[in-house]
């Protein structure tokens, strides 16, 4: 099983270069890398290829909605837009060899109001279609189930497997992240088992949104109700510690995280890799 981390640690923008730092995680040791592809037009695809092969790193890759591009909107401009977006997304993450889309693809990221009907039905149909997708290139999607402060429209496990019903294609699951289901969750167990065979990504960061191991979560819990609940997938770390960073105020990190984040995420992933 490979340990990753998402590069959006270090990047100060969410598309900001990054290709330096798939260096820095394979230094550190991880085996994986997830990036985000927030603007598919101008992505730098072929040196990231280069990167990937010259360090051997894996690579996973993600990306999130906006209001402007957003398939859960009734608006057919936006719909499309949203569409589209995934559409480029996919064909990105093939090429550089990931296994699955994630992230926030089910509506835009942020949204904060209520969710009608034809709100979800639209969702659905570009899900479904964003599935079809990634099929033909032998791809899956993950849908991210966010907190209630970053989204209205998928919070838990249980909503997810709701939506995956309808969405109908074997190849759409599930991605969860600790931080999320710290907050939205009743079990860390009962939403892994929940998901089951759907749970696709995860994500690990702790409850003030810092490296594994520097807060209240208790890993060992965590990570064995996982691997119970049949997860097979990479472990990855998504953590936002700079207050500085126009990134991690939209996350609201309004002060440094970790006191010493080079010894910290060292740290962070060797009690990960022993426990894993």
């Amino acid at each position: 099983m490979d340990i990753g981390i998402h590069v959006s640690l270090w990047t100060p923008e969410w598309d900001s270069p990054f290709i330096k730092y798939i260096e820095k995680a394979a230094e550190l040791g991880f085996t994986m890398v997830e990036i985000p592809i927030m603007s598919p037009q101008t992505f730098p695809l072929s040196e990231v290829k280069h990167i990937l092969k010259e360090t051997g790193m894996k690579v996973s890759c993600g990306t999130g909605l906006s209001p402007d591009k957003d398939i859960s909107s009734t608006d057919s401009i936006i719909f499309s837009a949203g569409r589209d977006h995934l559409f480029h997304c996919i064909d990105i993450a093939s090429e550089l060899g990931s296994q699955s889309l994630q992230g926030v693809i089910h509506s835009s990221w942020g949204l904060r109001r209520h969710v009608d009907k034809d709100n979800r039905r639209a969702s659905v149909k570009g899900l479904k279609e964003a599935a079809r997708k990634a099929a033909g290139l032998d791809m899956k999607i993950s849908l991210e189930c966010i907190n209630r402060y970053e989204s209205s429209f998928l919070n838990t496990a249980k909503q997810g497997m709701h939506l995956l019903e309808r969405i109908g294609e074997n190849n759409a699951g599930l991605h969860l992240d600790t931080y999320h289901m710290n907050i939205e969750e009743n079990s860390f167990r009962e939403a892994f088992y929940t998901a089951g065979s759907k749970l696709f990504h995860l994500h690990l960061s702790e409850n003030q949104r810092g490296f594994p191991g520097s807060g209240l979560l208790d890993w060992q819990e965590i990570i064995q109700a996982a691997k119970d609940a049949g997860y097979t997938g990479p472990w990855i770390i998504e953590s936002y510690i700079h207050p500085e960073f126009p990134a991690g105020s939209d996350v609201c990190i309004w002060r440094p995280i970790q006191e010493n984040p080079e010894n910290d995420i060292k740290l962070s992933l060797s009690m990960l890799r022993e426990a894993i």
